[in-house]
């Protein structure tokens, strides 16, 4: 009898179709033995199932749920990958289903249903209530694949199922059956690639049906002549080129955080001989705080020092946007005073500058660079001249000149020094050890230290990263460099106790990003001050209607003020909420998006500047939220797309769901945990919350992307802080949360009129007579992006009718009943004033 090893692993089955095919082959010797034998359910599953699914299909153990107990009884198996989900439902070897006897694999349900009713009715009652559709009934030789649920109104006896009929069958088709069911298959084929069928047979969008989609609105070109002065104002406070930088926009706009950030112990010293583990991070109460610790610390063993303490690595961790390259720069540049940056030159290394594409990073160039740099910073060291560069290596040169030069220095100086011109060009030809051999030289004979400054790290593969993070610390150990590396908080919290990050003894400091309200005030305040000492003279333009308009310094300054009194007075109020809830603590964004609606042409800067002018109500500035929400959600299209937008499409489900809510259920779940528990317990066990939204009949690959989308679009938070950095997959352990940005969509924004009208635009229709109902009245765009108010109201009633259709006949009654429904409550919330105001308003 062949001995069939069963290859139970831990880790990855790799298997591939060769080798399961050997195994297939391998089975094929014994089965003769097992067809006559009455095996048992129990033994049918050990002795054929399991072989079939571990060591021919390369399932792994890890994938495979067994016997778990639902309400009508035990189903056997459930095998499960990200996406994937099928039940199986095992029956005795000699339990024979009644399958065609004919070549072809394909059948309707309903052919073979009343012959096989009762394992397939049991199957059905285990899918209903694992929340799943795909089902495998099998006795070991026989397979039938189906999807026996539907959830598209149709009848589920006409599905297709995919038919076996026994071993011979699979020997003769093993591809097939290869491709259908195997791990690699599935995932390759995006699940079973005959059972892949669209359940909805139209969709389509208001946006795809226009041609003028991608076209934008006619710039104001009033607007277009201040565009770059606010270009300025509200972009970065440094420059990419480090030479370029604007010392006095550094020096007013920079913002020095007051937020308290609590961690673990307060460092006692830089280079303290007990240095805190990398899992310590710096207790600061202000970037104020952090610049004094940092200059004192470093001053505490500078580089004349006996015992030559070498400063341990500082990291600077900080959320994506949150200012961590501005405080390294305002740092080195404005806050550390002369006589320690005297002490302790520093070379600025903007990473992003190295990045080839590759997982490569050329560190050989990142040290020829620094040393040109530092040249050019500090020349008075003279680092290039003979006499510099023979004290560099003065060790080497000295046991040369006793050894193999000795000869030619006392009878050939000649030639010695060719020799020694050789030698130098050789040291400095190896860039990186040329620059650790500077800083040796400079901390042991000049007292000097050179500090490193890494920044953007955070920016580059995780690979590179780690290079990266190996280079510095190497630098740092080796060389007795200062080194300064900013990563995003997410890789720090993901590495912070793995190999090698774990070896090197760091110092971590907290970036918070500062508040919006300072930052915008000291933008505006800005604006004012440099057209006020420019003297930029004004602008000249033509308004719409065509009139040529030369526009003072002074009604420039004044439409900024206006902005600025506007911006953060009680009717204004709502925008920078919008902003500080939808962005925050990413600080360039919230700057980049007040900059897009300044800039953008949907912004009436024209009567706005108009009214300065004309002195026309007290120059008063009035900017309705829904502008701001339409600027900013359009920029300069004409039309709304969900995938380019700065406000994003609840509505849209991911792919191969066709449920308008379940972004939304997902949030109100959340919403709930947080009300009622609080921030102490906010966060929900993942795998427990797709658990419980299975139950109520949602797939789990479905709820996956959706719970991905809503965590890259920051709508949802995660405990291991996976939103702010980039994985290939999901972690198996993680807990979620609301974020402040999602929960400000669903019980703000999601109820606004401005919203619904944009985003309709750019949700698929599953109806094709709802869709020309919708489409045939919605209005289309003039270039300057009007459209008609009456019809954009009939539009949005129309679509919010649709959701409401939909929501009634698919959604969960148990969610319903628990937040319910959320169409209603939409119109409860918000919309159904907003129609009613813009009717009286419009006398519609």
């Amino acid at each position: 009898m062949v001995d069939i090893k069963y290859k139970y692993n831990k880790g990855e089955n790799f298997m591939n179709c060769d080798l399961a095919k050997e195994n297939l082959q391998k089975f094929n010797l014994i089965y003769e033995e097992y067809k006559n034998q009455d095996l048992t359910e129990s033994d049918t599953r050990s002795k054929i199932i399991d072989y079939m699914l571990i060591n021919i299909l390369g399932w792994n153990e890890a994938d495979i749920c067994r016997e778990e107990f639902v309400r009508s009884g035990y189903f056997d198996y459930k095998l499960s990958i990200a996406g994937f989900n099928v039940v199986v439902e095992a029956k005795k070897s000699l339990c024979e289903l009644i399958l065609p006897k004919q070549k072809r694999q394909k059948f309707r349900l309903k052919t073979i249903y009343n012959d096989n009713k009762d394992v397939i009715n049991q199957i059905r009652r285990y899918l209903v209530e694992v929340g799943c559709d795909l089902g495998i009934i099998t006795n070991g030789k026989q397979f039938i694949v189906a999807k026996f649920i539907n959830n598209n109104g149709k009848p589920w006896l006409d599905n297709t199922c995919i038919v076996y009929n026994g071993i011979e069958d699979i020997n003769e088709n093993f591809v097939d059956f290869w491709n259908n069911l195997s791990k690699i298959g599935i995932i390759n084929n995006g699940g079973i690639q005959p059972l892949n069928i669209n359940e909805i047979e139209f969709t389509k969008t208001i946006l795809s049906t226009i041609s003028e989609k991608d076209n934008e609105i006619t710039r104001n070109d009033i607007a277009s002549k201040i565009a770059p002065i606010i270009s300025k104002v509200f972009g970065e406070i440094y420059n990419n080129d480090d030479d370029n930088d604007d010392i006095q926009f550094i020096k007013e706009c920079f913002v020095e955080n007051k937020e308290v950030i609590k961690n673990k112990a307060e460092l006692n010293g830089l280079f303290r001989d007990n240095a805190p583990l990398l899992s310590e991070v710096i207790k600061a109460k202000n970037h104020e705080s952090i610049v004094q610790q940092i200059n004192e610390e470093i001053k505490i063993a500078p580089p004349l020092s006996k015992n030559q303490i070498t400063p341990k690595p500082v990291i600077i961790i900080g959320s994506k946007g949150a200012g961590k390259t501005t405080f390294l720069k305002f740092l080195f540049k404005q806050r550390l005073p002369e006589d320690t940056i005297s002490n302790y030159p520093y070379i600025y290394i903007n990473l992003m500058k190295y990045y080839s594409g590759s997982d490569e990073i050329d560190f050989e160039k990142i040290s020829k660079d620094a040393l040109e740099q530092f040249n050019d910073l500090y020349s008075f060291f003279e680092i290039n001249t003979l006499r510099v560069l023979k004290r560099i290596y003065i060790k080497e040169i000295n046991e040369k000149d006793k050894g193999v030069w000795k000869h030619l220095k006392e009878n050939n100086p000649e030639k010695y020094e060719d020799k020694l011109s050789v030698f130098l060009e050789e040291k400095i030809g190896k860039q990186q050890a040329h620059l650790e051999a500077l800083n040796l030289y400079l901390t042991r004979e000049i007292h000097k230290r050179i500090i490193l400054v890494f920044d953007n790290a955070d920016q580059l593969d995780d690979k590179i990263q780690e290079k990266i993070f190996l280079f510095a610390c190497s630098l740092n150990v080796r060389a007795k460099f200062g080194v300064f590396i900013s990563l995003r908080e997410g890789y720090y919290y993901k590495w912070r106790n793995q190999p090698p990050f774990n070896a090197f003894e760091s110092n971590v400091y907290h970036i918070a990003a500062p508040d919006y309200g300072i930052v915008l005030q000291k933008r505006i305040d800005y604006a004012i001050k440099y057209l006020h000492d420019n003297n930029i003279g004004g602008v000249r333009g033509y308004t719409s209607a065509g009139f040529d308009l030369q526009i003072g310094e002074d009604k420039i300054t004044e439409f900024f003020a206006g902005i600025r009194s506007s911006l953060f007075g009680v009717i204004n109020s709502p925008i920078l909420e919008f902003i500080r809830h939808t962005t925050f603590p990413n600080i360039r964004e919230g700057l980049r998006l007040f900059k897009v609606f300044l800039t953008s042409g949907y912004t009436d800067v024209e009567e706005y500047i108009l009214r300065v002018i004309h002195n026309k109500d007290s120059h008063q500035i009035t900017i309705p939220i829904h502008e701001f929400a339409k600027t900013i959600g359009l920029e300069n299209k004409l039309y709304y797309n969900h995938s380019t937008s700065n406000i994003k499409n609840l509505f849209y489900p991911s792919p191969n769901n066709f449920d308008y809510f379940t972004k939304i259920w997902i949030l109100k779940r959340l919403e709930e945990q947080l009300q009622f528990e609080g921030n102490i317990n906010k966060f929900l066990d993942y795998n427990k919350f797709v658990d419980e939204f299975c139950e109520y009949g949602y797939r789990k690959d479905i709820l996956n992307q959706e719970i991905e989308e809503l965590l890259q679009n920051s709508f949802i938070e995660a405990d291991k802080v996976i939103s702010d950095i980039k994985w290939n997959e999901l972690p198996r352990e993680f807990s979620i949360t609301i974020t402040a940005k999602g929960l400000y969509y669903i019980q703000n924004i999601i109820n606004k009129f401005y919203y619904i009208e944009l985003v309709l635009q750019d949700t698929p229709i599953f109806n094709s007579e709802k869709f020309e109902e919708i489409r045939s009245i919605f209005p289309l765009c003039d270039n300057r992006g009007k459209r008609d108010m009456s019809e954009r109201i009939k539009v949005v009633e129309a679509f919010i009718n649709y959701l409401f259709e939909k929501e009634q006949m698919q959604q969960p009654i148990v969610l319903k009943k628990k937040y319910g429904n959320i169409i209603n409550n939409i119109l409860a919330n918000g919309l159904k004033t907003d129609i009613q105001r813009i009717k009286l308003k419009m006398n519609i």
